[in-house]
C-alpha cells in the first residue's frame, strides 16, 4: 500500500533524526575533548621547549601543525563513524518502521475484508426484498394472499439481516470489550445443560439426537457467554450433520482444566480448511455442506473470542466424511 510505505519512510526519517541529532551531540562533546586532551599536551610540550629557546623556534611551527593535523583526523574519522552509523541506522529504522507499522496495516486490511465482508452478506438480503417487492408492486393481480406470503418472505430475510446484525455486535463486543466481561464462579455443566436446551428444536427439526455427559466442574468465567460458546457449537454440529445421526456434548476435569467436547457425525472438515475455520466470514467449500447451510460464517469466530477472553483454548479434530470434534479446554 503507497499510504503505509510512505508512512514507513517518514518514519524511517524521523528515527535517523533522532539518532542523527544524537549522535551530533555526542560526537561535539567528543571532538572537544579530545581536541582539548591534545591542546593540553601541546601546552605541556610547549612548556618543555620553552627552556631551550633554540629548540622551541625550530619545531614550534611543526608541532601547531601536528596538532591541527590531528584535529582534522579526528574531526574525519567522526565524520566516517557518524556516516556509517546513520548508514546502518537507515537500514535499521527502515526495518523496524515496517515492524511497526505491520501491525496497523494487518488491522486495516482486516477491517477492509470485514466491512466487504460485512456488505455482502448485508447486500444478499437487501437485494432479495429489493426485487420480490419490484416484483410484486407490478402485479396488478395482486390479492391479500400474495400479499401476505411476499411479506412473509420479506420478513424472513429481515430476520436474517437481524441475526447477521447480531452476530457482529457479538463479535465486536468479545473482541473489543472483553476484558471487562464479569466473571464468576459458573456451573459448566449447566451451562451445557442450557445450550443443549437452545438447541434441542433445531435438532428434532432436523431429526439429530443430542446427547449430553457431564461432570461437576465449576470454573471462573461468565455464564452467558459460556452458554452461547457451547450452543454455537452444539448448532454447528447439527447444521453439518445428516439427518438420523448424534452429536454428543461432554463436560470433564481433565487435570487443572475443565474440557467440553462437542462431537458429531457429520460430513467433517477438509484438512486445508482446519487452520481457517475460525476466521470472520470463512465457509468451508461445499463439500461439508450436506445442503444449502444457512450461517455468515461468524459463529467459530465468536466461539473462539470466548475461549480467548475467558483464557482457554478451542481445537478440532476432523476426519472427512466422518465427523468432527470440537474440544474447549479452560481454567479451573
Amino acid at each position: 500500500m503507497k499510504l503505509f510505505e510512505s508512512a514507513r519512510i517518514r518514519l524511517t526519517a524521523w528515527y535517523l533524526l533522532i539518532i542523527a541529532l544524537i549522535n551530533i551531540g555526542f560526537s561535539t562533546i567528543l571532538y572537544r575533548e579530545v581536541t582539548w586532551e591534545l591542546e593540553r599536551g601541546f601546552l605541556r610540550a610547549e612548556q618543555h621547549l620553552r627552556m631551550q629557546p633554540v629548540l622551541y623556534q625550530q619545531v614550534k611551527e611543526l608541532l601547531r601543525g601536528e596538532l591541527n593535523e590531528a584535529k582534522d583526523i579526528v574531526l574525519l574519522r567522526l565524520l566516517i563513524l557518524n556516516g556509517f552509523i546513520l548508514g546502518i541506522a537507515g537500514v535499521a529504522g527502515y526495518f523496524l518502521a515496517g515492524k511497526t507499522l505491520h501491525p496497523i496495516e494487518s488491522m486495516i486490511d482486516e477491517q477492509k475484508r470485514f466491512v466487504a465482508d460485512a456488505s455482502h452478506e448485508l447486500r444478499t438480503p437487501l437485494t432479495s426484498i429489493k426485487s420480490e417487492i419490484e416484483v410484486t408492486l407490478r402485479d396488478k393481480n395482486l390479492n391479500l394472499k400474495d400479499a401476505k406470503t411476499q411479506l412473509k418472505s420479506n420478513l424472513q430475510e429481515v430476520d436474517k439481516m437481524k441475526s447477521f446484525t447480531d452476530y457482529l455486535l457479538s463479535l465486536s463486543r468479545y473482541e473489543a470489550y472483553g476484558s471487562d466481561i464479569q466473571m464468576e464462579d459458573v456451573d459448566l455443566a449447566e451451562a451445557a445443560r442450557q445450550a443443549v436446551e437452545r438447541n434441542t428444536a433445531l435438532a428434532k427439526k432436523e431429526k439429530i439426537k443430542l446427547n449430553l455427559e457431564t461432570e461437576d466442574v465449576n470454573i471462573k468465567g461468565n455464564p452467558q457467554s459460556l452458554v452461547e460458546l457451547i450452543s454455537i457449537l452444539i448448532n454447528n454440529a447439527i447444521k453439518y450433520s445428516p439427518k438420523g445421526k448424534n452429536v454428543n456434548v461432554s463436560v470433564s476435569k481433565v487435570k487443572k482444566n475443565a474440557v467440553v467436547e462437542v462431537i458429531d457425525q457429520g460430513v467433517g472438515i477438509e484438512e486445508k480448511d482446519i487452520p481457517h475455520i475460525f476466521d470472520r466470514f470463512y465457509r468451508a467449500d461445499s463439500s461439508r455442506c450436506k445442503n444449502d447451510v444457512d450461517g455468515f460464517g461468524l459463529g467459530l469466530s465468536i466461539a473462539k473470542s470466548i475461549v480467548e477472553v475467558h483464557k482457554g483454548e478451542i481445537k478440532v479434530k476432523s476426519i472427512l466424511g466422518k465427523g468432527s470434534t470440537f474440544i474447549i479446554s479452560l481454567p479451573r
